[in-house]
This record gives C-alpha cells, sequence and structure tokens, in this order.
C-alpha cells in the first residue's frame, strides 16, 4: 500500500467494475483523478459528479427562520454537510484495463500521485504532444497521440469562444513540429495572422484553373441549385465545349462561357440559359478573383512540413465548399498514388509525399446533417478511406448536432470544450462512441480553454487545460466598448465632425 497520500474518502454503497461512489472528506473536484487499491489491483478513477448535502437541512425545510434556528444551534463538533462525489473506474494504472471485480465498501479513495498520472497522460513516446496540463493536477503534462489524428481523425466541438481555434492552432504547431503536413481550410481568416518563429505558414488563395474545376464545382460556385437539373446540363455542356479548346486567361474562359450559354440553349430553352448567364454574371467579380489559368494544381501550392492555411474568408458558403471538396479530392488522389506506387516500388509523380491532416472549420456548414454538399461526399470518403492512404481529418464546429451523423460516427477521437445545450450534449453521447452521457453532463461545468479529450488519441479520458497559443492574433472576441471609446476620443479631437449639419431633404 502506498503511503504519504492524500486521503479523499471511502467508497460506499454497491459498486460495479467501471463505477462506484464514495463519500468525501472534502468536495470533490469534476475531473480530479483518484487512486485506489483493491484485490491487488491499483487503478485510477476519474471523478464525475460531485454532490454536497445535508442530512439536518434537508429540502422539506419550508422557513428561511427554520434554518437559521438549527445554523445557529449546530456546535463546532457536529457535521451538518456531507460530499459525494462518482468515480468512473479507468483502469489498472500499469496496463489501463479495467478490474474484473468492484471495489468493496470501505475501499479508500486518495488522490492519485503525480507518478500515476504522469505514466498515463504523458507517455515519453515521440508520437505524443502536449497540448496542456491536466485540469486537476496542474504539474502534469497531457498529452495526445498525434498519429491517432491521421487515422482515426478528430472532432473539436465547442460553443463560440471557448477555445476551438486556439486548439487548431495549437495541434497544427505540434504537427508542424514533427515535419507533418497539415492544410487548413480557413473560412473565417481566423489562421492566416498566425505568425510563429518555429514553423512555416504558407496562406494559399483558394484560386483554381478552370480547366481544372470540375462542371458540379463550377455549378456550386455560382449558385446552381443541385435539383436544377436543365441549368446544369447546359452548363455542363458549355463547360466541356471551352474545355476542349485554348483557352488563355480566365477573362476569355468567362466570355467563351457567356457566349455559349447565349448560343446553344434551344428557343424552348432560352429561359435557362438566361437564368444560368444571371447567375454567372452576378458571380463574374468572385469567378475572375478564383479563376485563372496561370494556377497549377492546387497541391504545388502545398508546402510539406508546414501550416498551410487556404483562405476562403471572402467566399459564400457554397462556394467555400466547392474549393474544399477540390482540395479533399485531390489530396486523396495524390496520396492514394503515392501509397500505392510505394507499396509497388514504382516511381511515381505525387506531390504529397508523406501523410496530411486536413482541417474543416464550421464544420455543420460544410458537412450538415441536413444539407447535402460537395464537402460532405469527399469528407466521408476521408473518414472511411483515409486512414489506408495516411488523410486525416479534423472537423471543427460550434453546433455539434448541426454534424452529420454518419460522419460524426465515424471519427475515433473527441476534443470537448464548453457546450451547454442538452440537445448539443445529447447528440455527442449518441453519435461518437468514446463520449458518454456522465462526461458530456460535465461540459458546462468547464471554463475558457478547458477541454474533455476522449477516444483514440488519449489512453483514458483527460480532463485538460489547454495550453495558449500566443501567436494567433485574431479569433478572440472584439472589444466593443474599447473601440467605441477610441471612436468617441477621435470625433471629440475632430470638432468639426460635431458640427457638421446636414443638407435639407
Amino acid at each position: 500500500m502506498r503511503t504519504g497520500l492524500e486521503l479523499l474518502g471511502y467508497i460506499v454503497g454497491e459498486a460495479k467494475p467501471y463505477r462506484a461512489t464514495f463519500v468525501a472528506l472534502r468536495p470533490p473536484q469534476l475531473g480530479e483523478y483518484v487512486y485506489m487499491e483493491y484485490s491487488g489491483y491499483s487503478v485510477v478513477g476519474l471523478v464525475e459528479s460531485s454532490i454536497t448535502g445535508s442530512t439536518v437541512l434537508t429540502e422539506d425545510l419550508r422557513f428561511p427562520d427554520d434554518i437559521e434556528r438549527i445554523v445557529s444551534n449546530i456546535r463546532g463538533n457536529e457535521r451538518m454537510l456531507y460530499y459525494r462525489g462518482s468515480i468512473r473506474i479507468l483502469g489498472d494504472a500499469d496496463e489501463l484495463k479495467i478490474p474484473p471485480v468492484s471495489p468493496t465498501p470501505g475501499t479508500r479513495v486518495w488522490k492519485a500521485p503525480s507518478e500515476v498520472l504522469e505514466k498515463m497522460f504523458a507517455p515519453r513516446i515521440d508520437r505524443w504532444v502536449r497540448v496542456g496540463v491536466l485540469l486537476r493536477a496542474p504539474n502534469v503534462e497531457a498529452k495526445v497521440d498525434i498519429n491517432k489524428v491521421v487515422t482515426r481523425h478528430l472532432a473539436i466541438l465547442a460553443k463560440t469562444g471557448m477555445g476551438k481555434s486556439n486548439l487548431v492552432a495549437l495541434l497544427a504547431k505540434r504537427i508542424a513540429d514533427k515535419g507533418g503536413t497539415i492544410i487548413i481550410f480557413d473560412y473565417h481568416g481566423e489562421y492566416k495572422t498566425i505568425r510563429s518563429r518555429e514553423v512555416v505558414i504558407n496562406v494559399i488563395s483558394p484560386r483554381l484553373n478552370p480547366k481544372n474545376v470540375s462542371f458540379d464545382e463550377l455549378a456550386r460556385i455560382i449558385g446552381i441549385r443541385p435539383n436544377a437539373t436543365r441549368q446544369r446540363a447546359l452548363l455542363k455542356e458549355c463547360k466541356e465545349y471551352i474545355d476542349s479548346s485554348d483557352v488563355k486567361t480566365s477573362e476569355e474562359y468567362l466570355q467563351r462561357l457567356k457566349h455559349c450559354l447565349r448560343t446553344r440553349s434551344s428557343p424552348a430553352g432560352r429561359d435557362v440559359g438566361e437564368k444560368v448567364l444571371e447567375l454567372l454574371e452576378a458571380h463574374e467579380k468572385t469567378l475572375q478573383r478564383l479563376l485563372g489559368n496561370v494556377v497549377g494544381d492546387v497541391l504545388d501550392r502545398v508546402v510539406l512540413g508546414a501550416i498551410n492555411v487556404v483562405d476562403l474568408s471572402e467566399l459564400r458558403s457554397y462556394q467555400a465548399d466547392a474549393i474544399i471538396a477540390h482540395w479533399i479530392q485531390r489530396v486523396l488522389e495524390d496520396r492514394k498514388l503515392a501509397e500505392w506506387s510505394k507499396r509497388q516500388g514504382l516511381k511515381h509523380s505525387a506531390k504529397l509525399l508523406h501523410p496530411v491532416v486536413l482541417v474543416i472549420e464550421e464544420a455543420h456548414v460544410f458537412i450538415s446533417s441536413t444539407t447535402e454538399t460537395a464537402s460532405k461526399y469527399q469528407a466521408e470518403l476521408i473518414v472511411r478511406e483515409g486512414r489506408k492512404f495516411g488523410v486525416g481529418l479534423i472537423i471543427v464546429s460550434q453546433r455539434p448536432r448541426g454534424l452529420d451523423p454518419n460522419i460524426l460516427s465515424q471519427i475515433g477521437s473527441l476534443a470537448v470544450l464548453r457546450i451547454v445545450h442538452p440537445e448539443d450534449q445529447m447528440y455527442i453521447a449518441k453519435h461518437c462512441e468514446p463520449a458518454t452521457q456522465e462526461l458530456m453532463e460535465q461540459l458546462p461545468g468547464l471554463n475558457v480553454g478547458e477541454a474533455i479529450l476522449v477516444g483514440e488519441w488519449v489512453r483514458v479520458p483527460t480532463v485538460a487545460k489547454i495550453d495558449l497559443v500566443e501567436e494567433k492574433v485574431f479569433g478572440a472576441d472584439i472589444d466593443a466598448v474599447s473601440e467605441w471609446t477610441k471612436t468617441k476620443h477621435i470625433t471629440e479631437l475632430t470638432p468639426e465632425i460635431n458640427d457638421y449639419i446636414p443638407p435639407p431633404p
């Protein structure tokens, strides 16, 4: 039996091999790790619930005067409160296997010692990287197996402002530190402002060569609905015609596309051509920014061993959807070529010579549970096939119940920060195998930057305080009052602004 440990309490009532209840000497803390010895096993558990109660001040008391009289007459050596906690048994401290027997009533519950926690949460193995410290034992590092992000994928879920993008930036740095390649589809422009002396940040324009763009991607970029079959058929016909010709510039490409839409639609289908033409002209400025004949394959712009940020901040969601789908498809095709050629000992022209991690921000928009998107189809291929070819996927969302359940159910690891909405909690517990309802109930008690890590990238459920990426300068909440104050100060120094009298209508 270990000595010198802090005694927390004793097991009471009925216990199971994976769960037990204990009465504590002090209020147990959610996310606190405990240590027990019974039946020849040395076991670590996680406090999943904490209750403070009283045998004297019970709920049947109706009047404040009664409570005041009881409190005033309590003697100094009399106990008025009791503390009780629920323990999720994580396993034997050495092998991480749940014992086949339950702890007996009266088993002592200690605060888990640091040397035991370090063995479980901070392995000294190259593929394990630090993401923070244990929330209730800040002297112990919290590490994750970065290999599992590639082979089993990851979902980062939380309400807005709780630290999702900070964790993405941190993982990106850790991957690049190892010489890995990560590609972030940056819908809000949060990551292009990262500055780091240790790793390369490569910001990529979303420009595509029009001949490399599929008909479906072009239809999505200009906003043709998936069920508009006649409009899509006409656009496909015109695109195939132009792709077979020699076009020098994107401006020439668009002019020929317009001409084709005007001339190829039959008299009966003239309205179809006009509607497609209207959409094309409405998106012409965006298309001019997106399409460029001097642009090669998107993978030519990827820097290996770097954080690659595809800047989608100026695009609408349906346009970003087409760009993300195009990238995912090309990454998976290239990695298949690289792996198949390597296994057969053949020379190849693949550009992505080692495994790659993709990050989809605002995943509830692009892999929605209610909307069919191009990105969702490609993401489903990644979660099914990516592990075989070294393509990992990280999905990031503030609205878990909006995510496609088929994709979410195939994600092997989770980082869940604070989530208050009960429907989101239940949705995660229902569709994510590593998550349990008991763990999800802890989420409202988390603060900014605190997370529950579960799944294959950790040995046991980990409650951690995530390290802050100071180089990430964008993404925090705007201080509106501070900006108003600055503006007010400027206008006070410029009296002509305040003296301005608008002309009569």
